[in-house]
């Protein structure tokens, strides 16, 4: 039988040592004269990187050369003083001649004409530039450290507490509790400033540049933020689970730690640890706790994210090798990748895009969410919902794009294809779902599309949105799963077709469900409102009218909506259910409902204070990308 763990590990060597082997410099290319018109450059404009290749390939037609000259203005050539005269010879016809790349290892302009048409403004400039730096400002308090110690330390408790029949619930809401403390300090005292905050740095392998490299910007502190909310809701929405009540709540803190670690390091290896760690403990809730395909959703949940995660790694490893700087930090990797080559970015840019992909989850990739949630526990689905899907985006975000621009470049219309079928194909099988929870999961397929729509935007405004809708889905979509966890609990389905008539015997928790249903709609004065405007108004500024396909979809997701919330809650009474014995939710179910509605609410009257933070992060990258 042949070992698949090898065999990865095998692949893994084999991509890396061809990735490798590409050259670092990049090459560009200029066309003298173009077949539209014969006396222009193609890329007049040329903006390069120190070390970069240039090569003029003449276009047949008119006989041409390149020449440099003093300004933009000047037909004055340069023949000595500090820039060095670079000179293509006589005119000809179909020629080509390369720039030698000495010519370009100092940052500054090159600006050159073509003799013969001078007077005709053929002339064009290579602007020389170094990619801006990412800058850092460490912390003198280890607040991020304790976001990694205090979940470990409360789920070892709660283990250890096992056979106490109360202690483990509230060991899992007192940490919790605390952890939500610290991420709304790390939100505050990161602010809205420019580069990383807060940053710590721990020693772990320094021979093979692995460190504890911890730090924060307007990209992180709102998952982090979002991260602390919905764990202590988690812990009291599932405040009576009967079984293996201490091993369940050891569960949820180990997920805690593991997704505050991917969302505060900044170091690949690190980050690759922290991204595999999620999966345990998701895995085993949907396990042990799930419904009863629980085993298959469970196994296919893990082989899906745990195949893509290789993946990823192997993009990881190739970014490591090329950069050279023997340091897994993003930061280093990132201000080292200017001399990454056009097909290495593409190559690895894919790996990259897969390993995330997988877990946004965007199509063809999102067979396993539906069986994951369906089978999942409601704490499972509030968490997977809530924070576990921000992962694929965030990581896209973080450790994709900084360092492989031109491979990014490269894939933005795949990433607009895949979302707009992502944002359709969701709201379409929502339509057909008659589990409320299934409807829920391919509601999660088209929000992250929107989401990922805004990804591939490469602007200000599109990066923004995206992030506020990663922050106001992970909002609202546990709030829809704790809908279905009620209503299950109460009335022992989940299937819309046997619901209706609870707005009679639930009035107070109908009316919590009725807000959370039109939040997750996008209605004006929620979050979710703010996020799909701001990305829609970015992709209609580069895209234009394609944005028509994305709003059909949204004009589907306010259908099955209305249409599920209607049957459910306003519908006829079922008369296989007694609605007399129905009682409203309890509280340990309707308060954490309250607070997400408040939250919800909150940062959509009041977006700006978590838009000023994601802006500025995200044209600190696009700066950084060469974007802006």
């Amino acid at each position: 039988m042949v070992n698949l763990k090898n065999f990865h590990f095998l692949f893994a060597f084999v991509l890396v040592v061809f990735l490798s082997g590409v050259t670092s410099a990049e090459d560009h290319t200029v066309y003298v004269g173009t077949e539209d018109n014969p006396y222009v450059f193609s890329d007049a404009n040329l903006v390069i990187s120190p070390g970069d290749n240039v090569t003029f390939v003449w276009t047949p037609g008119q006989p041409h050369n390149v020449a440099q000259v003093e300004s933009s203005s000047s037909n004055v050539y340069v023949s000595n003083g500090d820039i060095v005269f670079f000179y293509s010879g006589e005119p000809e016809d179909g020629a080509t001649w390369v720039l030698n790349s000495s010519y370009t290892q100092e940052e500054g302009t090159l600006y050159y004409i073509c003799e013969p048409h001078a007077g005709l403004q053929m002339r064009g400039q290579i602007l020389i530039e170094s990619r801006p730096d990412m800058t850092m400002e460490f912390g003198s308090f280890p607040w991020l450290s304790y976001l990694l110690v205090f979940p470990l330390i409360g789920a070892i408790w709660c283990f250890a507490f096992r056979n106490s029949p109360e202690a483990h619930k509230y060991i899992a809401l007192a940490t919790t509790l605390f952890t939500l403390i610290i991420s709304c300090i790390v939100f505050v005292r990161a602010g809205s400033g420019s580069g990383f905050r807060l940053m710590e740095e721990y020693e772990w392998a320094p021979n093979l540049g692995v460190s504890l490299l911890l730090g924060v910007d307007g990209i992180s502190t709102p998952l982090v933020l979002l991260t602390g909310i919905i764990s202590p809701l988690t812990v009291v929405f599932s405040w009576h689970e009967k079984e293996k009540p201490a091993l369940f709540f050891s569960l949820l803190l180990v997920m805690q730690t593991a997704l505050y670690g991917v969302f505060i390091t900044l170091d690949y290896f690190v980050f690759y640890i922290f991204w595999e760690i999620v999966l345990i403990p998701m895995f085993f809730l949907i396990a042990i706790w799930g419904g009863e395909n629980r085993r298959y959703a469970s196994i296919k949940f893990f082989i899906y994210t745990f195949t893509a995660s290789v993946i990823m790694l192997v993009g990881f490893m190739a970014l490591y090798f090329e950069a050279g700087v023997n340091s897994f930090s993003m930061i280093d990797i990132a201000n080292n990748s200017s001399g990454f080559s056009r097909e290495f970015q593409i190559w690895v840019f894919a790996a990259l895009f897969i390993g995330f992909a997988v877990k946004i989850p965007s199509v063809p990739w999102h067979t396993w969410l539906p069986d994951a949630h369906v089978q999942a526990p409601t704490a499972g689905s509030i968490l997977l919902a809530g924070v576990m899907l921000k992962m694929g985006l965030y990581g896209l975000m973080r450790a994709a794009l900084p360092p492989l621009p031109i491979g990014a470049e490269f894939f933005v219309p795949l990433m607009v294809a895949l979302a707009i079928i992502s944002i359709l194909y969701g709201a379409v099988l929502s339509l057909g779902q008659t589990d409320l929870k299934k409807l829920v999961a391919y509601s999660s397929v088209s929000h992250m599309g929107v989401a990922l729509l805004g990804v591939a935007t490469m602007t200000e405004l599109g990066f923004a949105g995206a992030v506020f809708m990663m922050f106001a889905h992970g909002v609202l979509s546990p709030a829809m799963f704790m809908v279905a966890g009620v209503l299950l609990h109460q009335l022992g389905t989940r299937e819309i077709p046997k619901l209706g008539g609870i707005a009679q015997s639930q009035p107070t928790t109908t009316g919590l469900f009725v807000v959370i249903f039109m939040g997750s709609l996008g209605v004006p004065g929620m979050a979710v409102f703010v996020s799909e405007l701001s990305v829609f108004i970015a992709f209609f500024e580069s895209h234009g009218y394609w944005l028509l396909l994305p709003i059909f979809g949204m004009v589907i997701t306010a259908g099955y909506h209305l249409w599920a919330l209607q049957r459910a809650i306003f519908g006829e009474v079922n008369d296989k259910v007694d609605i007399t014995k129905v009682h409203e939710a309890p509280w340990y179910e309707m308060y954490p409902m309250f607070i997400l509605i408040f939250i919800a609410t909150f940062f959509g009257i009041f977006p700006h204070y978590l838009m000023d933070p994601i802006s500025t992060a995200s044209y600190d990258i696009l700066d950084f990308m060469g974007e802006v």
